[in-house]
């Protein structure tokens, strides 16, 4: 009787859980389509006076002169110039000028623009896929759909894509990246270390800030349980990410004579010197600060120059800068860009948010609940690292959550030292909403395995503490629950 009873739960709970898994596809089906449906939406929606300038143009620049001059370089001014050779640079790394590069065959530079937007919107659309897939290792079928519906209504990640930037692409290979990486540790598969290696590259030469990324990788390897084979797998990692990201550095050197240039980590620790974005607390100063600083071209001379004035203006005024380095992560992650508008980058003209009530009401409910998720993201980013037997949380998904969390904490930690503009948390949006659901995940778990325990204690009492039933499915094993404590 009892096999019989055994049996039968089985093959329903089997039944149950595929409709449950097709009932998900379909969801996350609905939430991506979604998603790109306000992507595209947006894109012919939205009137913006150019899309080359600032960064926008020198990316542009970069792709355009490799393709006409076979030159890596920022010099807009040789665009369609026979005549004008430009100087080679290395002012920024060259993953998302390669990401443009195909695009250079349109039959002009507007058509170029458009034809970027439209593949980005279908990258970002891709990546709500990748956040599901991220999230339901860690949190679950459910938690996964909500994250993946909020990556797809996030007015950030939809805003990026009408940009010349590196945001959408970065954002795409990060979390495509960490989800092949956990994957990879999970089932010890060489072939996706390596290529989570790769991954993990080429977003490094698309957004550098991710490079030292790799040593705090390193070290949780070798300081978490759980992971075995420690030296070979951070050797499958380490050497096809330095194999791709060396390539940059040896083009420097025998193009330029040394490996990377280092201006635009001095301008980032120069614009985040300043308290509050401001120089000497004047509001109209506000994002722009080195602007109005006398002294900024001595102070971004170099990088011993900017280390040497911020260390001595924190000891001018140590305690403001105490409090300004405290309140970075709070800038960093606010709703509102600071060089820019709302959550655009660069100014537009005209956007659905003001002729769509749909996008409206997006909008709006996204902003409502964004300082809540990015209060629960903090909370499950520093609870994953708890001791485990604390967390009740099985290693398999230990593993997987404070690999998320490490990076999370290491973007806030960059940002920290340098300028912490809104404009960089960006990508980190999936990751922040993944763990803004690992709290809930944390707490129902907890009650489940309490309740687990609960019902263990009285079966011993009804049963005994060794109780041996015979399967009636396919070979008669038995099956024996001994020890139940």
């Amino acid at each position: 009787m009892w096999g019989s009873l055994i049996a039968d739960s089985g093959h329903k709970s089997d039944a149950m859980g595929l409709k449950r898994r097709h009932i998900e596809r379909v969801v996350l089906a609905v939430i991506v389509l979604f998603g790109l449906y306000l992507r595209l939406t947006l894109l012919a929606g939205t009137t913006i006076d150019t899309p080359f300038r600032s960064d926008a143009r020198q990316y542009t620049a970069y792709a355009y002169n490799l393709k006409q001059h076979g030159v890596y370089s920022n010099n807009f001014n040789a665009i369609n110039n026979p005549d004008k050779t430009p100087a080679p640079d290395a002012f920024r790394s060259p993953g998302y000028p390669l990401f443009l590069y195909p695009f250079t065959n349109a039959k002009s530079m507007v058509r170029f623009a458009i034809n970027v937007f439209y593949a980005q919107a279908l990258l970002s659309a891709m990546t709500i896929a990748a956040v599901y897939v991220l999230s339901r290792i860690i949190i679950g079928g459910i938690g996964g759909l909500v994250a993946a519906f909020l990556t797809a209504a996030s007015p950030h990640l939809i805003n990026l894509n009408i940009y010349l930037l590196t945001e959408t692409v970065f954002t795409f290979f990060l979390v495509s990246g960490i989800v092949v990486l956990i994957l990879a540790v999970q089932t010890e598969n060489k072939s996706a270390l390596i290529l989570s290696g790769l991954i993990l590259a080429f977003a490094t030469l698309v957004k550098p800030t991710l490079q030292y990324y790799l040593i705090f990788l390193i070290g949780f390897f070798f300081i978490q349980s759980g992971i075995k084979h420690r030296l070979s797998v951070c050797l499958l990692i380490v050497v096809p990410f330095t194999t791709v990201f060396s390539i940059w550095l040896i083009r420097n050197m025998i193009t330029l004579g040394y490996p990377t240039d280092p201006s635009l980590a001095i301008n980032t620790i120069h614009h985040g010197m300043y308290p509050h974005f401001m120089f000497n607390g004047d509001p109209r100063t506000f994002g722009f600060p080195y602007r109005f600083d006398p002294h900024s071209k001595e102070i971004a001379r170099s990088m011993g120059s900017v280390l040497s004035a911020t260390f001595n203006r924190f000891l001018t005024r140590p305690a403001d800068h105490i409090v300004w380095f405290l309140s970075k992560p709070f800038y960093l992650f606010r709703w509102d860009m600071i060089q820019g508008i709302g959550t655009f980058i660069y100014p537009v003209q005209q956007t659905p948010y003001q002729t769509s009530v749909f996008f409206a009401v997006v909008y709006q409910t996204m902003r409502i609940i964004h300082p809540i998720l990015i209060l629960l993201s903090w909370i499950g980013a520093l609870l994953c690292w708890l001791p485990e037997k604390w967390l009740k949380m099985d290693q398999a998904v230990v593993i997987p959550v404070r690999l998320l969390s490490l990076v999370y904490l290491y973007f806030v930690l960059v940002h920290v030292a340098g300028a912490p503009f809104p404009r960089y948390s960006i990508p980190l949006r999936p990751i922040t909403y993944v763990l803004a659901m690992t709290p809930f995940f944390l707490f129902i778990t907890g009650l489940m395995k309490k309740n687990d325990q609960h019902d263990a204690k009285r079966f011993e009492k009804d049963f005994g503490s060794h109780l041996c039933m015979k399967l009636i499915n396919e070979g008669n094993d038995v099956l024996c629950i001994d020890n139940l404590k």
